[in-house]
């Protein structure tokens, strides 16, 4: 048996911050209690070594929250390269995350036991009204339940649940006192409100799966409203999960939350990451977008924002004037469970710069990676 101190992990922005870590000891004893509550006996022969194994295979597949990925960038080279770089079929794995509590559905408010797998619901994007679909629900018993009320309405959820404030997302049972972003009717554009800069928090990150300062809004057709109270709700209740694609965050009325539990299932496939450097012609090493790639992948994730968090990396470090990340990847929480599609498939891409604005620069990206097999 593994001690403690056989913790793996190494990165933080702040030195105030715990190093995130992975606690072998831990996940074993965790694992033993999954097979218990299956109805095995995990002392018996074939089970014995069955918990060191699942154990290190989570902090493999949990890699990335102990390494910083944009680090694999900060070795450039000067090549006076001003064409584009392209990287196709890196295979990736991750987690998928699903979605819960009561929410506005395209067409009014419904609530969360009335949502079925292919309903649509309304989320923000750069504080715009978009549509997003549910591809998966479950359910589960809660005891640790918040209501939360605001100038704009009164919602109830689990106390870990994430929502949209002006400093990035916050847990509900925190935001008292605060604001959180909410859209009625359409307001005036304002101006770009970019997340205060907390670094990287680990607990938060092992909790949540994705960083806390991530949200940034130009609250197009949302504002901030202020949170009036956050009480606690007695008793135990049944809540929600729900899979969204393509967006993974959703309404709960008209408050913009995040994703709040994990199904810790593997979604696998491969990214295509190109880059057109910048007029420097600074080129980083080809293994590098495939690491930048695999570090962001291992950790609970969904795949919207690893694509998106590849790019947003490859324009911090290396200043291109443009980029593309396009992931193609088959989830097997839609596989094993829920609606049991093997086979489905999920496209997603990011464009930043040239590749964004430049309609025959992205068809050419685009021709390049589509017709890589030929």
């Amino acid at each position: 048996m593994t001690t403690s101190r056989d913790r793996v992990g190494t990165f933080s922005t702040r030195e105030d911050v715990p190093t995130p870590a992975f606690d072998q000891d831990r996940a074993e004893k965790a694992i033993r209690e999954l097979l218990l509550a299956c109805g095995e006996d995990p002392d018996r022969e074939g089970l014995l070594e069955t918990p060191a194994r699942v154990a290190r295979a989570y902090a493999e597949l949990f890699a990335g929250l102990y390494t910083e990925p944009d680090s694999v960038l900060d070795k450039t080279f000067d090549e006076s390269h001003d064409e584009l770089i392209l990287v196709t079929d890196i295979p990736m794995y991750s987690t998928c995350v699903p979605h819960g509590q009561p929410v506005d559905a395209v067409g009014g408010p419904r609530a969360a036991q009335d949502i079925r797998v292919g309903d649509p619901l309304w989320t923000l994007v750069d504080g715009r009204r978009v549509r997003t679909s549910v591809i998966g629900v479950t359910a589960k018993r809660s005891r640790e339940l918040v209501e939360v009320s605001t100038s704009a309405g009164v919602f109830t959820v689990t106390g870990d649940h994430p929502l949209a404030t002006p400093h990035g997302w916050a847990e509900a049972k925190d935001v008292a006192g605060s604001h959180v972003e909410w859209t009625g009717i359409a307001a005036p554009a304002r101006e770009l409100v970019t997340a205060g800069a907390p670094g990287h928090d680990a607990d938060w990150l092992l909790r949540h799966g994705f960083a806390r300062d991530e949200h940034t809004t130009t609250l197009g057709q949302s504002q901030w409203v202020r949170v009036e109270s956050v009480r606690a709700v007695a008793g135990e209740a049944t809540v929600y999960s729900l899979t969204c694609d393509p967006h993974p965050t959703f309404l709960i009325g008209g408050h913009l939350t995040h994703n709040c539990e994990h199904h810790l299932v593997p979604f696998h496939g491969h990214a295509h990451v190109g880059y057109i450097p910048n007029e420097k012609g600074n080129v980083t090493g080809l293994s590098k977008l495939a690491r930048l790639v695999d570090l962001y992948a291992k950790r609970p994730q969904v795949q919207e924002r690893l694509t998106s968090q590849v790019a947003d990396a490859l324009v911090r470090k290396l200043q291109p004037r443009g980029v593309i990340v396009v992931i193609e990847a088959e989830h097997l929480c839609m596989a094993m469970r829920g609606i049991r599609k093997p086979g489905a498939r999920t496209t997603t891409s990011a464009l930043r710069g040239l590749l964004k604005s430049s309609p025959s620069t992205r068809a050419e990206a685009i021709q390049l990676i589509n017709g890589r097999s030929r």
